[in-house]
């Protein structure tokens, strides 16, 4: 089993694998210094070497030799509302193929409702979620409350001691919330449509 990533090896790890799916090759050393504002590129040598030394990234020769290694997939772990809040559905037999991610740190979850729709996010969509228990102004997250679950963009509210998860959609209002009352199971690293014969992959 992957040992668990730290918040930063996770924001490295994401940017390699974003670099590798969407341009077909792994990020130089300098190229995620200056993605980082790294003072050197030694420091991002070593968040690399501890990603190849925990499995999450493979090397090959080359300034350029990092590739993603073969998965067998993500489990999909349910669904999750882009509208008002659902309980969770399970769906422990369906998984999801995506290079790179594991299930030690990550999970996927269908979008039902269009409340993100002008994010892009569409009833139907597969988004990817890393697992996390806290979040900042303005990730998008997958918020607990009691049994039910939704998706939405977390903020603080700290003048009336509330959280507000904001909808992307004009003709939906946001939700208010005590702090207490919200549970963060993850933040969304990337979205999956599914067309046909191949998917949509972003982040």
């Amino acid at each position: 089993m992957q040992q668990p990533l730290t918040e930063v090896q996770g924001r490295v790890l994401e940017f390699i694998r974003q670099e590798i799916l969407s341009t077909g090759r792994s990020p130089s050393l300098t190229e995620i210094q200056a993605e980082f504002g790294y003072a050197s590129p030694h420091t991002a040598r070593f968040h690399v070497t501890n990603l190849v030394e925990a499995g999450y990234l493979d090397r090959q020769p080359g300034h350029r030799g990092l590739r993603l290694p073969e998965a067998g997939g993500i489990r999909l772990a349910g669904m999750v509302a882009a509208g008002s809040p659902i309980e969770a559905i399970e769906e422990q037999d369906e998984r999801v193929d995506l290079g790179g991610f594991s299930d030690d740190n990550h999970f996927a979850l269908r979008v039902r409702g269009e409340s993100m729709i002008e994010e892009a996010i569409a009833d139907g969509d597969l988004v990817v979620v890393r697992k996390q228990s806290t979040c900042g102004d303005g990730d998008l997250v997958v918020a607990r409350m009691g049994d039910e679950a939704t998706l939405k963009r977390f903020y603080h509210d700290r003048q009336k001691s509330r959280v507000r998860l904001q909808p992307a959609n004009s003709s939906m209002e946001p939700i208010y919330c005590r702090q207490e009352d919200v549970e963060i199971e993850g933040v969304v690293v990337g979205v999956i449509r599914l067309m046909g014969t191949g998917t949509r992959r972003s982040g």
